[in-house]
């Protein structure tokens, strides 16, 4: 190669050097921003007004009234002699059921009827006795005679009435008993015959099992099984198993608690005096809490404890949390009733923990997300 060529070409090299390294030497990139951190520590989500949802549910049972369901039993020792009662037979109250055959009773009518007859007789001898003795014509010991026959016979009919009464008789019903032998147990209330076991010929033992039951509509009431006083102001409904509300009232409460499951037994009654709960029928008592500007429902973990004070965060018209404290009321599983300064309009920090622990760090009057 000739020095001219050699010149030619070191020029370019020279110039491409320098070009690779003023390149090298300009300023570094500045460093990587550091990542953002979490928008908020928890979501948000909207409080509910409180008398929209039920705050609790217990189960509850629909007891029958004392007047609605009745039984027909022998107080005696008693054979069947005839039943006129069939399952879901429309009865009177007062109509005879069953014809029972009652020694005790035939005998005790048996002697009301003599013992009527021998007071009745010594009755008018003791006023024939009494007008004599007054007149100097009769002895003072036949008089006594008389009126201690008079106090016996009057003992004998009241021990014979009395049972009569047992067998729910009236003392008018004695003579007929008497000759007729046989006792008709009647149905104390109208409704429709709901079990028939009476059996022609059949010895009843004294104080047997009901031979005919007789249930009627009639005034009944709900009883529940709750596990917290409900709040103030409440209000409740029983939903049945045909899912059917009826808002019911509270009657009372037991004072005493169960000892197996830690409830105590409520009562209550239908608002509506024409609506029928029928007895024996199960289902959900449902409370609701009283409707109020300032109560609503939030989450439970959306309470949040900061000494003796509880709080929650509600999300501002700018974003921040605020912090704003609340009244518990009530809690049931995984909601909270509470009063406050919050509405249905607002809503809260679903973990209120986290928040508190943020404002704690900052300068715990305020969360910005």
């Amino acid at each position: 190669m000739t020095p001219f060529v050699r010149r030619f070409v070191a020029v370019p090299m020279l110039a491409l050097s320098g070009a690779c390294t003023s390149g090298s030497s300009t300023a570094e990139a500045p460093p990587a921003a550091p990542p953002a951190r979490a928008s908020a520590p928890s979501a948000w989500v909207p409080v509910r007004a409180a008398s929209r949802v039920a705050l609790a549910e217990a189960p509850a049972l629909v007891l029958s009234g004392p007047d609605a369901v009745a039984a027909l039993c022998a107080p005696f020792r008693a054979r069947v002699q005839q039943v006129r009662a069939r399952p879901g037979q429309q009865v009177k109250a007062g109509a005879p059921l069953v014809e029972v055959l009652m020694p005790e009773v035939v005998e005790a009518a048996g002697a009301a009827s003599a013992a009527s007859l021998r007071l009745e007789a010594y009755s008018r001898q003791v006023e024939r006795l009494e007008a004599l003795h007054a007149q100097g014509l009769a002895k003072l010991p036949d008089l006594a005679d008389a009126q201690t026959q008079q106090a016996e016979a009057r003992a004998a009919l009241v021990a014979a009435h009395a049972v009569l009464r047992v067998a729910g008789l009236a003392p008018g019903e004695a003579r007929g008993v008497a000759e007729r032998g046989t006792v008709w147990l009647k149905s104390p209330i109208g409704g429709i015959v709901t079990e028939v076991r009476a059996v022609l010929g059949e010895m009843q033992p004294e104080a047997s099992a009901a031979l005919v039951r007789v249930a009627a509509d009639g005034p009944a009431r709900l009883e529940a099984r709750l596990s917290a006083r409900p709040p103030e102001g409440a209000s409740f409904a029983f939903v049945s198993s045909q899912g059917i509300a009826v808002p019911v009232r509270w009657v009372g409460q037991s004072p005493v608690v169960d000892a197996a499951d830690g409830t105590w037994r409520a009562w209550f009654e239908p608002e509506d005096s024409a609506a029928v709960l029928r007895a024996g029928q199960g289902g959900r008592l449902r409370i609701h809490a009283a409707a109020g500007d300032d109560t609503v429902l939030v989450p439970a973990r959306a309470l949040a404890f900061d000494s003796a004070r509880t709080v929650v965060f509600t999300r501002g018209a700018e974003g921040q949390a605020e912090r704003r404290e609340v009244e518990v009321l009530a809690t049931s599983g995984a909601e909270a009733l509470v009063r406050g300064p919050l509405s249905a309009r607002d809503a809260v920090a679903a973990d209120g923990a986290a928040f508190l622990q943020e404002a704690q760090a900052g300068d715990g009057d305020e969360v910005t997300p």
